[in-house]
């Protein structure tokens, strides 16, 4: 089905006879613009460009990331004409990045495949309530780009029922669709992300795909500079509510995996009975699921992932084989991977992780080939594998800024803890630096990367960070160095006194839409006290009772 829609749209690009450099837009279109800004919830109506940043290198990349999680959305999908959110989120995004770049005809016939898929899709019971605020948001999307195309946009908005006769079911939907939206956009748009889930729930409070949403939201700020805080008790009580609300085996899965991060972090801090308990409410959740997911190939994807990363002794050999082997038929990239970390993490057989890991990397996944490195370190000492020049490689196929980002840091670890070689040490430093990326992301990076040739041992944060720090000012007081790797010292040490804990946007004004209804005009204050507050006072009382003062 999707492939009928992107030929039909591909034929349709040479029907614009205006190229997207040369159009200008009168005031009358401006006019007409902002009306449907201010009067509909079009995806252009919620002020993105005040939180997406500027960055041109990162912001050609989401179209790209956009665009490879949508095939993998669809890639996934048990069936081609049923009404998938993730691809409706991956879409709304992609046509509002493209008609940022000024890539306006290709923006259109984004929004246009949507609006096509929308209208032949089958919802399911649960989603059949939000179609006509899902058709509301695509159609008002499809007229703004229509409009500034000089397309006749009226005809677009016909039938499109207006905001003010949404009822409370519709508007949530409406909040969540922009909690989703705007997590592309970290980390300043998971702070709103998480204001927009807090009002879907407020709206809806018994819907769990809102409740799915507010969790995603909820543990990217609390993670933000804290790779490995405890979730809260609002967390907790929302798993507790996935749990109860129906047997749904996406819902229970995304319960069991929210337990299973309490389970992992307790475990970190030597809290044996917290962790205990929560791998236990992991496994029995998943035992429920397992028994309601039939042959799902994506649900059977999550609970496999989620039975690799509980101990061993949470699940007989008789339960995961049989979830292999349903895998193992399944001819997918992503199976690939879960199935290469299945026999690489739990099976500790690197021959077959091998085999399953580099299907995915010939697919072009990128976890699958960072895992790949990992089994090659296990097969064989680092020292006799290429790993520098299959990193190199991988930098040339992989232009994510992010993803280079991540090669580079592997390339440092190597030559600061195998080689300690100086030159090579600054030449990749520099590369770090000189990435695309905000400043914070990279020391986050440094602070808490692992090396993939050491996958026996547990580094603690901000461990390769000391000794890089260490080493870099040996060699600064031991050697001859010219301007530029001097320069890429003093760089680097500008990153050292970086507080990542901080709230670093760019502003600290509030977030204020411009609609006028008052689920509409929520404010959003960005400032550092206010998210600190307000995201993190609700877990006062259970750090008080996890972590007792002496």
């Amino acid at each position: 089905m999707a492939g009928l829609y992107d030929d039909h749209l591909t034929d349709a690009m040479g029907a614009f006879s205006v190229n997207d450099d040369e159009i200008v837009l009168d005031d009358n279109i401006r006019t007409q613009l902002i009306e449907i800004e201010n009067n509909y919830e079009s995806i252009f109506s919620w002020d993105i460009q005040r939180f997406r940043g500027f960055n041109k290198n990162l912001l050609f990349n989401l179209i790209d990331k956009v665009r490879e999680q949508k095939q993998i959305t669809i890639d996934m999908a048990t069936k081609d004409n049923e009404f998938n959110q993730a691809r409706f989120y991956l879409q709304l995004v992609a046509s509002y990045e493209l008609y940022n770049r000024k890539r306006y005809k290709e923006s259109y016939l984004e929004i246009e495949s949507v609006v096509q898929f929308l209208e032949t899709c089958k919802f399911d019971e649960s989603n059949e309530q939000y179609a006509d605020a899902y058709n509301h948001i695509a159609r008002a999307s499809n007229a703004y780009i229509a409009l500034t195309l000089k397309i006749d946009s009226e005809k677009l908005l016909k039938n499109v029922k207006h905001v003010n006769n949404f009822n409370q079911a519709e508007k949530s939907a409406i909040c969540a669709v922009k909690s989703k939206i705007v997590m592309e956009y970290p980390p300043k748009g998971n702070v709103i992300a998480l204001n927009f889930a807090d009002q879907a729930r407020a709206l809806h409070p018994t819907e769990p795909e809102w409740i799915i949403v507010w969790l995603k939201a909820k543990g990217r700020v609390r993670r933000y500079g804290q790779s490995f805080a405890m979730p809260g008790d609002d967390e907790i009580d929302a798993a507790k509510m996935l749990c109860s609300i129906k047997r749904n085996p996406s819902h229970l899965i995304r319960a069991s995996q929210l337990y299973n991060e309490a389970g992992y972090i307790n475990k970190l801090k030597n809290n044996h009975n917290e962790s205990t308990k929560f791998f236990k409410l992991s496994s029995d959740i998943i035992k429920i699921s397992i028994e309601l997911v039939n042959d799902d190939v994506n649900q059977l994807n999550s609970l496999l992932l989620t039975c690799i990363e509980c101990p061993n002794e949470c699940f007989s050999s008789s339960m995961i084989e049989n979830l292999v082997t349903k895998l193992s038929s399944v001819k997918n990239s992503c199976v690939d991977q879960v199935l290469g970390l299945y026999y690489l993490k739990y099976e500790k057989d690197y021959v077959k992780a091998k085999m399953y890991l580099s299907r995915g990397m010939a697919a072009g996944q990128f976890s699958s080939s960072m895992q790949l490195i990992k089994v090659e370190c296990l097969l064989q000492p680092v020292n006799q594998f290429p790993f520098v020049k299959t990193l190199n490689m991988m930098y040339e196929v992989f232009q994510n800024p992010n993803r280079r980002l991540i090669i580079i840091l592997q390339i440092l670890l190597y030559y600061t803890i195998i080689e300690n070689n100086p030159k090579k040490i600054l030449w990749y430093l520099k590369l770090y630096l000189d990435e695309d990326i905000e400043d914070t992301f990279k020391k986050r990076n440094l602070i808490f990367t692992r090396p993939l040739f050491y996958t026996d041992r547990y580094i603690r944060p901000n461990t390769f960070l000391n000794e890089l720090s260490v080493n870099l000012k040996k060699i600064m007081n031991n050697n001859d160095l010219s301007k530029e790797e001097k320069n890429t010292f003093d760089r680097f040490n500008k990153i050292l006194k970086l507080n990542i804990d901080e709230n670093h946007f760019n502003d600290s004004k509030t977030f204020v839409p411009k609609n006028n209804d008052s689920w509409r005009k929520k404010r959003v204050d960005l400032s550092e006290k206010k998210c600190n507050e307000s995201h993190q006072q609700k877990n006062e009382s259970w750090r008080r009772k996890r972590d007792p003062k002496p």
